[in-house]
């Protein structure tokens, strides 16, 4: 039993010195923390990611610069200038042939037959009468005339055109051309043209001085 005693002391004195050597460990100390240090953080990173955006904005505004396109880049064109052009149709001058006598008879003696100052009486006609052509053919119509008024004619202000009826001349008038003294005879020749279309065409035509119209010419044909 006093074995038993002595064991226990040896040991509690052992536990004793390993416990003396022992170092002492303290415990780390907690920081105290302060209620109001979260808010304190979030304001301070709101600010500062406040001045990097700030920062990252461009200095000043820039102003967009619109450039307009025009719809149509095509270069215009000019506007075109009508131009009249004038055909002036020149007619063919026919120059008529004078006969019969002189003086102040011959062909038809003295001062002629008619009372009238202008009058005039047909000799002949070329083409005949009722002649037969082709449709669109050329041709000359030619009248032979006698003066038989009691006037000359005078070249300046005798002439002979178109005066009713079928209309296949080529020209509607012509100047008489030439001096045509009583009882003398002249050839009058107009530029004809025959229709296309099958049928028998009369024209008539007329001397005229002044505003005087006398001596009816009249021409017959048949398109075949």
């Amino acid at each position: 039993m006093a074995i038993s005693k002595t064991k226990y002391l040896f040991w509690f004195m052992a536990f004793v010195l390993v416990m003396a050597c022992v170092p002492t460990f303290s415990a780390p100390s907690v920081p105290t923390t302060d209620p109001n240090a979260v808010g304190t953080f979030i304001v301070l990173t709101a600010n500062a990611a406040s001045t990097q955006t700030e920062a990252a904005k461009p200095t000043s505004t820039p102003t967009a610069t619109i450039t307009p396109t025009p719809r149509n880049t095509d270069t215009p064109e000019p506007t075109a200038t009508p131009t009249v052009i004038f055909r002036f149709y020149t007619p063919t001058i026919f120059v008529p042939t004078v006969s019969g006598g002189g003086g102040g008879g011959g062909g038809g003696g003295g001062g002629g037959t008619s009372s009238q100052n202008f009058a005039c009486s047909v000799v002949s006609v070329s083409p005949a009468n009722g002649t037969s052509f082709g449709s669109r053919v050329d041709f000359d119509a030619k009248w032979r005339v006698k003066n038989i008024g009691k006037k000359d004619w005078d070249k300046n202000s005798i002439d002979y055109l178109y005066l009713s009826g079928d209309r296949f001349q080529t020209v509607d008038g012509y100047d008489l051309g030439v001096a045509v003294k009583i009882g003398e005879n002249v050839d009058l020749v107009a530029r004809m043209k025959s229709p296309p279309n099958v049928g028998s065409y009369t024209t008539n035509w007329t001397l005229q001085a002044g505003s005087q119209k006398f001596c009816t010419l009249s021409l017959t044909i048949v398109v075949r």
